[in-house]
């Protein structure tokens, strides 16, 4: 089969990972780079691809969306720019994959799920903290009952941003652009805990406050979620840990078991009350001191591949991801709409 065309929209601190994903993907070849600074996309073709002559470089994803020579685009953007940058790809015809978080309100996630249905093109999105094999594990542990009866899951996010984080790249300050911690930092763990829940979302309860950043949004979210099984959910995220990230850890307590993810490493374990298991013998291999530590854009490649693998077999629509994106964009709408 011939190789997939692909452009990467976007080259800012999280395109280096697709870069260096794509880099080990056969049956790929990025045809095109997109940035408003046309040095640094010139930067990254030359760096991730064969050379700027043999590449596309556009200041105007417009203009690289215009090229027939396309099959499917990598969104990297800003969060902002999410939801416009991804319908203007679908309306071409081109496959597309987004950028955490999908975009910043239901409105225009449901609009971009509707417009991918009717284009019949595959629209994805990276939720990479899933293909962590520790992450696998307990979600297969939870689905095949061995936790017994979920009482409750839990997302925490205790992390430290700086001034100067947000003075290197000013539209992190923004509602509009950035979305704040919810939809920022804690994008992931309230996916693995709404993940490894299993269960449609029933009722949202919190509050958010901005405290130490002088910024738009919100550092700091509290949140309660009751699952329509009955299950509980709750999420504290913040980045107000000082001097430096503490924890990031989602936790599923059950009738006869639970489980710890996470810590100072996404990869790890830190519980694991498992029936059938020997919880020292799991920890030996996945604590955070000895878990495999993988190349941090592993976890996209496992995205990407995915992402491309149902191209070829032909999906078209939206992802699972993409779904289960529709419900934590709900969620976190709701936290925040109870200051």
């Amino acid at each position: 089969m011939d190789d997939l065309r692909l452009a990467l929209i976007g080259c800012g601190a999280i395109a280096d990972s697709h870069g260096q994903a794509l880099a080990r993907i056969d049956g790929a070849r990025l045809t095109a780079v997109v940035d408003v600074r046309e040095d640094r996309a010139k930067r990254f073709a030359e760096q991730y691809a064969k050379g700027t002559d043999e590449i596309g470089i556009y200041t105007d994803y417009r203009h690289a969306l215009d090229s027939p020579q396309l099959d499917a685009v990598i969104v990297a953007a800003p969060s902002g720019l999410h939801a416009k940058i991804g319908g203007d790809t679908i309306s071409a015809g081109k496959h597309v994959l987004i950028e955490k978080p999908l975009t910043l309100s239901s409105v225009d996630t449901r609009a971009l799920v509707e417009k991918a249905r009717k284009q019949k093109v595959y629209l994805g999105t990276v939720h990479p903290n899933r293909y962590y094999p520790s992450n696998q594990m307990a979600h297969s542990a939870i689905r095949e009952g061995r936790l017994g009866k979920l009482s409750h899951v839990v997302a925490t996010v205790r992390w430290n941003r700086t001034r100067a984080y947000y003075d290197e790249a000013p539209w992190r300050k923004t509602r509009e652009m950035d979305g704040g911690v919810l939809f920022n930092q804690a994008w992931h763990a309230i996916d693995l805990m709404l993940w490894l829940a299993g269960s449609p979302v029933a009722d949202v309860q919190g509050m958010s406050s901005r405290r130490l950043h002088e910024i738009e949004t919100e550092d700091v979210a509290l949140g309660v979620v009751r699952f329509e099984d009955g299950t509980l959910g709750l999420i504290e995220a913040t980045t107000n840990v000082y001097p430096r990230n503490l924890e990031q850890t989602v936790s599923a307590f059950g009738a006869t078991g639970a489980i710890v993810l996470g810590g100072s490493r996404t990869e790890a374990i830190r519980v694991w009350r498992v029936a059938g298991d020997d919880e020292s013998a799991v920890l030996a291999q996945w604590s955070e001191a000895n878990a495999p530590r993988q190349d941090a854009s592993w976890p996209h490649e496992q995205c990407i591949r995915a992402f491309l693998d149902g191209i070829r077999r032909g999906q078209a629509g939206p992802s699972e991801e993409v779904l289960m994106a529709v419900e934590e964009i709900g969620l976190i709408e709701k936290v925040l709409e109870l200051k």
